[in-house]
Parts: structure tokens; sequence; C-alpha cells
């Protein structure tokens, strides 16, 4: 390691392409995943349409393609659409087969049109993703970088920082901030604790972290996802901890089954629960959602105590009524494919296609709004699609929106061409960030702009007005740590050549 670089030497990362023994274990976990899948919506499933099972087939698919190309060492670096691609496993594949409540009403022939739409638009996606992927890039001269001591430091003061964030928003006690002040604090506390996140599980999986980091970073993490769950939204744990976990098996190339089951049985069994928490202290009159820190095992005990109602009552209580919500299943809820159904059924015929005009607001939105007071909220966008497919009133959305996601978004305002032209605009993108950050380690900025590109993939009910104005200033929060804390550093000639070190 010695001259490796010309100055503060630190272990080069770049993630390289994993050792033959690792892309063999990838490998053999994919394919038993890819064949469970393939099961499922062949012989396990509720809905006997052959039309359905071939659109959610096509789907899982053209899903599956990229992960096998990074797995088996075909695609370099930081796997950002390949995970981006697996998100449509849930949100589209999984809700054509399983009796999802909006999803059956509409026939298997528009089924299967969406699963050519949806396989059409990740084929080509996959195919510009993959140019930029499937070699390495010339290593540059210099790069502007975190020192790695510093940084760990920085993104455990981070984490911690994120905990009391959450500690005093719960509580009510940053109410007497101005609102346009709080949501910028709070963007770039989600945006820098994503980094955080990733960066320390990361170096978790490396084995680069003291004894005494790892655990300082389990603590903080795990006091992040319980503090953020306190607001009775799942999503934003479910997030962070889909994250640190994506991180980890990119550093180790290994699955952490036992804490993904873990995971999965505690926000499943939250998630019974939630409907009536939500009922008692969102809905009714007189009630406060704000939550006391001292207060938190209570909190916790009331809605464990919800959750094992639902859990422990008989079949014959299933005539009760019961709040939709409480029954959705987890593919009920995190579906979108319905969103693209309707855009399909409706359009061009009945309602005609927006044309842009969701995409329209995006240059107002990078406006800041220090310098802009009346400038419009970011889900303005999603508020178009509900009002113009008469979802909602506007109104109606200001109170609570319905998620569309960025690819029923695109039809919706031009239609397959629409599609086309995202599945380009997303390859390119994932695929460029990819491609920068391959011969950067992972505190440089290069690194971290992809990690953000990641952490916003996988958020699939985003439309393009939120997913770039919470790109856009997470990216700016970057670019002033990039100025205010990193270094720019030279690297030697001759340190890497090839993809692999000297």
């Amino acid at each position: 390691m010695n001259g490796y670089f010309e100055s503060n030497p630190q272990p080069w990362e770049y993630f390289p392409r994993p050792p033959k023994k690792k892309q063999d274990q990838l490998l053999r976990v994919f394919w038993i995943i890819a064949l469970g899948l393939f099961a499922f919506e062949i012989f396990f499933n509720e809905n006997t349409s052959l039309l359905s099972k071939a659109g959610a087939i096509l789907i899982t698919i053209a899903s599956l393609v990229p992960s096998y190309l990074w797995c088996s060492g075909r695609a370099h670096g930081m796997p950002i659409f390949p995970f981006f691609a697996l998100t449509f496993l849930w949100t589209y594949a999984l809700p054509l087969v399983s009796n999802h409540p909006t999803v059956i009403t509409y026939s298997p022939s528009s089924h299967l049109f969406a699963g050519l739409t949806v396989a059409g638009f990740l084929g080509l996606g996959t195919l510009v993703w993959f140019r930029f992927v499937k070699s390495i890039p010339p290593m540059p001269k210099f790069y502007r970088s975190l020192n790695i001591r510093k940084g760990i430091n920085f993104f455990l003061f981070i984490l911690i920082t994120s905990v009391l964030f959450n500690v005093y928003s719960n509580a009510g006690w940053l109410e007497s901030i101005n609102g346009g002040t709080i949501a910028v604090v709070r963007g770039t506390i989600l945006g820098l604790t994503a980094l955080g996140v990733f960066v320390l599980s990361y170096q978790l999986g490396k084995k680069e972290l003291s004894k005494l980091q790892s655990r300082l970073f389990i603590l903080f993490l795990i006091a992040n996802l319980v503090t953020s769950t306190v607001t009775l939204l799942l999503v934003s744990a479910s997030s962070i901890a889909l994250l640190a976990i994506i991180s980890f098996v990119i550093s180790r190339k290994k699955l952490p089954i036992i804490s993904i089951i873990i995971l999965l049985v505690i926000l499943n069994f939250l998630h019974y629960g939630k409907s009536e928490m939500r009922s008692k202290y969102w809905f009714a009159k007189n009630s406060s959602c704000y939550v006391q820190p001292w207060n938190y095992p209570a909190w916790y005990s009331e809605w464990i105590g919800y959750s094992l109602t639902y859990i422990n009552r008989n079949k014959s209580e299933d005539n009760l009524p019961i709040n939709s919500e409480e029954k959705a299943s987890f593919v009920e809820r995190s579906s979108v494919i319905q969103m693209l159904l309707l855009a399909q059924d409706k359009s061009p015929d009945r309602i005609p296609y927006l044309y842009g005009a969701t995409y329209a607001i995006l240059p107002e939105l990078l406006v800041p709004r220090i310098l802009n007071s009346n400038k419009i909220r970011s889900h303005e966008g999603t508020s178009i699609l509900n009002v113009h497919y008469k979802l909602q009133t506007y109104e109606q959305s200001v109170k609570t929106t319905i998620g569309w996601g960025l690819l029923a978004e695109s039809y919706a305002n031009f239609g397959l061409i629409g599609c086309g032209g995202l599945a380009i605009i997303l390859g390119a993108a994932y695929g460029k960030a990819t491609r920068w950050s391959m011969n950067a380690p992972i505190l440089s900025f290069q690194s971290l702009f992809a990690v953000l590109m990641m952490s916003y993939s996988f958020q699939s009910e985003f439309s393009a007005g939120v997913y770039v104005a919470a790109l856009f200033q997470s990216s700016t929060t970057i670019a002033g740590i990039s100025l205010v804390l990193m270094k720019k550093q030279r690297v030697s000639r001759h340190a890497f050549q090839g993809g692999q070190m000297n």
C-alpha cells in the first residue's frame, strides 16, 4: 500500500468485482430467489388467469436481469439500477397475481399490456445502464474525499443528530420554528442520514470499524429506526433499514438472512396494529400525535397490544368491521401498478395525456424556498395526476397523496413514448452515477452522490417532482460538505490499473 496515494493514504475502494467464490454464492442466492418467485407466480397464487401470470413473469424476468449481471460480475460498480429494478417485483409483478383488490378490477388483457410495458421499460433501461457499467473507466487524476477517520466520526455524529431531531420533532418541540426552515433542515438531515447509514454499514461489512464504532453505529441505527417509527409511518424506517442491508451486502458480498427475517417480522407485526394507532391519534378529535420521549415505552406497548389483538382475532370475528388499511398486505400497500393500469385504461381515449404538465413544474422546485416564499409543494405533480384522473380533489390531495411512481407518471404524460424516454433517462443517470463512482473511495464526493442516487432509487411512489426536489436538496448538501470538509487528493498514476491494485 506504500505510495498508493501521493497524499493522505487510505484503503482504495471502488466497489470492485467480487471474487469468484463470492460471485458463486451471490448467484446461488439469486437463482433460489428467482425460482421461488417464478414458482409462486405460476403455481402458488390466487390468480388463475394465464395472461396475468404472463404479465407478472415478464416483469419478474426484466427486474432480475440487472441483478444477474451484477452478481455474475458482468456489471461493475455500485448496483444502483439493479436495486431500482428489483423494486418492480413487489410494486408491479406480484400485485398481478396476489388478488390485489384494485388490480383485479382490470381485465387480464390489461394486466398483460401493463406487464409488457413494464418489461419493455426495464429492458430498455437495462440496455442503456449496462453500456456504462460493463467496463471500468480510467482512473481519475484526483478526487475530493473525507479523511476516513474523520468521515466515520462525522457520520456517527450525523446519526445521533438524526435521532435527536426525530425526538424533538415527535415531541412537538420544533413548532416555534418556521415551517420552511424545518422542511430544509429535515430534508438535509434525511439525506445525510441515508449517507451515514450506507457508509457506516459498508465499513461494518468491510470490518473496518473499531469495536466501539461498530457498537455505536448499531446503537444509533436502532435508535433512528425506533424514533422514526414513532410517527406511525413505517416507510422511513423501512427505507433506512433497507439501505443498511444493501450497503452491507455490497461490502460483505453476503446476505444477512437472519437480520432480514427479524426486520421483516418486526415491521409486519407493527403493521397489524398501525391502523388502530392512526385512528386513535391521527383522526380522533382532541387527540395529539406528539409523543414525549419518556412515553415511548407506553406508546410501543399500546401499539404492540393492538397488533397482538389483530393476530389473536379468531375466525368467528372475521365479520367484524375492520379498517381496510389494517387488512392490506405488504404487496397491496406497496403496489403502484394499479396507477399504470388506470392510466392505460383511461388515456388517451377518455382522459387526455398530461403532455408534460407534471414535469413543467420541475424548474420551480429547484429554486430554494428562501428565494421564493410561495414555492409550490414537491408533491404538486402528484396532485396534478390525482386531480386529472379524478381520484381526489385538489383540497384532498393537499392533506394526503396517492402515490403514482415515475413509470405510471410518464405514461400519464406521454403514453408509451414517455415510458421509453424515462427508461433512457434513468438508465443513463444511474449508469453514469455508477461509472463516476467506480474509481473513488466510499467517502469521496462521487461515491456519496451515487449513494444518494441509490437511496432514492427504491422510493417507488415518488413522482418526478418529489424525486428531483429531494435529490437536488441532498446533492446541494453533499456539495457543501465537499467544499468545506473534503480535501482534494491526487492519485498516483501507477496505483491502479485494470480495476486491480498493483
